[in-house]
């Protein structure tokens, strides 16, 4: 039976989610009721809840207010009259980006710039409830091989796919991955997937750049500790490194920190979301004559979407999502998940989970 109410988690503003009872959302006719099984918190959600921003917030609840957990996986519980393809208790990783399909972006296949983009999470309804509904085709089957709480990663490492394409890394390049959160760890395996000869790290905590090494990383610098521009530069004999990823965001010096360590004509790949205008070494740019991408969320890798070529990636095994998960709570306990999430000293957290049910 179709359950009319569900418990989530409502965001109102900074440090303040509550748990609350609401409708169930009613399903489009090509969209399916999911069973939320895990809905992880994205670094987007930590600046969201740590301190207010000029990100405009609004969503099926109104102006201000909002259900996050826009990475998620489930099982189907609900179909739409028009749903093809999905059966009920099919088992789904979900493509948070709803996107229109007719604009001039979408017809060339750069939906995530799509000109009326909605993402499940935000704008619509997200993975911090018991129930969430999402089009059919942004919903994948999971293998048997793959848990819900691995394919609920699945935003994070097609965010780190899109970032590799953007630096076409190749078995020539030296790499430098400014941050070792979520992001900045699948962006380290990808780079390694793709051929890179030796990848440099850079975090902040010690346990995150151990993680780094288990997974690949050439090397490892704290930024706490030591001068990342500096290090990168003794690390390769003062030439520095082809490519930079940056995952990091926030109010961070970052940026500055790439064009210093980056070689010349290297190429660095923004990731991270900035909350604020932040100074940039534009002589150090101009001079190297540096080449600087922009990678928001991800698009078609050719003639698959990022996103299913994530799926793949994890399913074959190429990429280690179970270790990055490192902390889970039921719904009820969200605020105490954002806790664990920010006070990464305290709690070594990478990648916190809800699981709703």
């Amino acid at each position: 039976m179709l359950p009319k109410t569900m418990k989530a988690a409502v965001f109102y503003g900074p440090r303040d989610v509550r748990v609350e009872t609401i409708k169930v959302p009613q399903l489009q006719s090509d969209w399916v009721l999911l069973k939320v099984r895990a809905s992880g918190l994205c670094g987007s959600d930590l600046h969201l809840y740590r301190e207010k921003t000029s990100i405009p917030i609004a969503s099926e609840l109104g102006q201000g207010k909002y259900v996050a957990g826009h990475e998620l996986s489930g099982e189907v519980f609900e179909l739409g009259t028009g749903v093809k393809n999905l059966r009920k208790g099919d088992r789904v990783g979900v493509e948070p980006i709803v996107n229109c399909g007719k604009c001039e972006q979408c017809r060339v296949g750069w939906y995530n710039q799509c000109a009326n983009y909605r993402l499940v999470g935000f704008q619509l309804l997200g993975g911090f409830a018991e129930y969430c509904a999402v089009p059919e085709e942004k919903c994948l089957k999971l293998p048997d091989n793959v848990s819900f709480e691995e394919a609920a990663t699945l935003d994070c490492i097609a965010v780190a796919e899109h970032a590799t394409k953007k630096a076409a890394i190749c078995n020539e390049d030296t790499v430098a991955i400014l941050g070792a959160g979520t992001i900045g760890l699948f962006a380290a395996q990808a780079a390694r997937q793709a051929g890179a000869r030796r990848i440099y790290v850079v975090g902040t905590h010690e346990y995150q750049l151990r993680a780094a090494k288990r997974l690949g990383a050439t090397a490892t610098i704290n930024g706490r500790t030591e001068k990342p521009v500096d290090k990168i530069l003794e690390l390769t004999a003062g030439g520095g490194v082809d490519k930079v990823i940056e995952a990091v965001g926030g109010e961070s010096p970052v940026i500055s920190d790439a064009i210093g360590m980056l070689r010349l004509r290297g190429t660095l790949v923004v990731t991270g979301i900035f909350l604020k205008p932040m100074p940039v070494n534009l002589f150090g740019l101009l001079t190297k004559e540096l080449n600087v991408k922009a990678a928001w969320g991800y698009e078609y890798w050719t003639h698959m979407k990022e996103f299913e070529v994530a799926l793949d990636m994890l399913a074959q095994g190429r990429i280690d999502a179970k270790t990055l998960v490192t902390h889970k709570y039921p719904l009820d306990k969200v605020a105490d998940a954002y806790t664990t999430a920010i006070n990464k000293s305290k709690s070594e957290s990478i990648k916190v989970q809800l699981i709703p049910g």
